[in-house]
């Protein structure tokens, strides 16, 4: 069994540092729940230790999972592909980001960072903050100060992303508490990796705590394997699909 390398507290994150995002370096795509063919074989094979199983009382449930979750999406709901991070309330979101690079070089990234060995470095979040702060009614900088996250890079040694290309890069495992924060709902998430040549960057992405149990009008039209139409991305054996549509009505989802 293959640990993953990272365990992050949004309590220690939750202070703001002054990092500084790198110019041309994105996450506009996640996919939520993704497969075993879309995040690669390294990932595919990691498999974490099962807390509800107990070989003393058998229940069904299995000693292992995997690390990327089920498989099977995160609900009828919310869209599978989307431009942010989830923060579902009483669950375990799996999501793996696509890094955009439009630096105007070839960007390799050390997946040995942070932590010395393959799969126990590579990226590290940095802080969170909230994306609306109105200074009549500030929010606390994360909707979980108790969130538990797991980051299993994709490749065990480095994943390069050629510039002018969208590549997979990591899938990150994050456990919520049953009450988040209700206001805002949207929240800006900083990551750090290093590349080969120990050079530091720094790449934000949006994290939304969706509205659950309602219609979600502004999802992406998806092809009949559950794809949206789009730009197609391979990376590493797995492909994610980029949803072209921006998200207008956005804010129609979030609850205030």
């Amino acid at each position: 069994m293959r640990n993953c390398f990272l365990i992050v507290a949004l309590a220690a994150v939750g202070t703001a540092l002054a990092a500084q995002p790198t110019p041309g370096l994105s996450i506009q795509t996640v996919v939520h729940e993704p497969k075993a063919s879309e995040v690669g074989a390294h990932i595919a094979n990691i498999q974490v230790a099962n807390p509800f199983y107990d070989p003393l009382q058998p229940t069904g449930e299995p000693q292992f999972l995997t690390a990327y979750g089920n498989g099977k999406g995160p609900g009828d709901e919310l869209d599978r592909v989307s431009d942010e991070f989830y923060a579902i309330g009483g669950t375990t979101t799996h999501d793996m980001a696509v890094l955009t690079n439009n630096t105007g070089t070839d960007i390799t990234i050390d997946c040995t960072a942070f932590g010395g060995a393959p799969d126990t470095g590579g990226f590290q979040l940095l802080s969170s903050r909230p994306k609306n702060d109105p200074s009549s009614a500030p929010e606390q900088s994360s909707p979980d100060g108790a969130a538990i996250h797991l980051i299993y890079p994709f490749d065990a040694l480095s994943v390069t992303v050629p510039n002018g290309s969208a590549v997979a890069v990591f899938v990150i495992a994050s456990k919520w508490r049953q009450a988040l924060d209700t206001s805002p709902r949207e929240y800006i998430w900083t990551f750090e990796f290093l590349d080969t040549g120990a050079t530091s960057y720094q790449v934000e992405a949006d994290l939304l705590v969706p509205k659950v149990g309602g219609s979600n009008p502004t999802g992406c039209a998806s092809s009949p394997d559950g794809f949206p139409h789009g730009l197609w991305v391979v990376a590493g054996g797995a492909i994610a699909a980029i949803c072209t549509r921006r998200k207008l009505l956005k804010k129609a989802r979030v609850r205030k």
